[in-house]
């Protein structure tokens, strides 16, 4: 395992989840909630995020294979995916915040339990970050030292992203929504060269290029 290793994996997995750029998301599913509601929502959410990322992280592999699908096939069709997320990134186009059509709060029911749906699935644990976590566990190839660091990185994350939702009305409020994009966009730039990578590895395992 390369010295580039953990921080390839870590920044891939953050940029992904995008939990800085989630912070609008956050603070309109958790308002009107009291602290020890929003308390559990939160720890809910980010409790079946882990749950769901480690389920792939250790069986994704044998999901592709039963399948039929190559890790190299699955290299280029994950980094054009990543490649997608890092463009909406950049263009301001942050599609998970399309969702509040979908599943406004004025339209669910005063029972749902929002931890679940829409916060742990899909804004925390979307369809790009999975395919990065099976990129990841496949690329490891049985390698149990990598696979920890997966667990561990993707763990990592996500008790990052809590922090930020616990935080997330002073997060705002100190880099507002200009910085919030700024950032955004950074991040976005370096997931598209890191999606590149990634369809490029998948073109040299099919033997496409050398």
């Amino acid at each position: 395992m390369d010295i580039y290793y953990i921080p390839t994996v870590f920044f891939t997995l953050f940029f992904v989840v995008d939990p800085l750029g989630l912070i609008p998301v956050f603070l309109l599913y958790l308002s009107g909630y009291r602290d020890h509601n929003r308390t559990r929502i939160i720890i809910r959410s980010i409790s079946i995020s882990i749950a769901v990322s480690v389920f792939f992280i250790l069986l994704g592999k044998y999901l592709l294979r039963f399948l039929g699908i190559s890790s190299g096939s699955f290299l280029i069709a994950g980094g054009i995916l990543l490649f997608i997320i890092a463009m909406e990134m950049l263009l301001g186009q942050a599609s998970r915040l399309k969702m509040r059509d979908l599943c406004d709060r004025e339209q669910l029911d005063e029972d749902h339990d929002v931890s679940v749906f829409p916060l742990a699935i899909p804004m925390l644990c979307g369809p790009g970050n999975i395919a990065a976590l099976v990129m990841f566990s496949t690329q490891a190839d049985g390698d149990i030292l990598k696979m920890i660091v997966i667990v561990l990185l993707s763990i990592t994350v996500f008790m990052m992203a809590m922090i930020i939702m616990f935080f997330s009305v002073h997060v705002s409020d100190v880099l507002g929504s200009t910085g919030i994009s700024i950032i955004q966009k950074l991040m976005g730039l370096i997931l598209s060269a890191m999606s590149v990578q990634f369809i490029r590895n998948g073109l040299l395992e099919l033997g496409i290029i050398r």
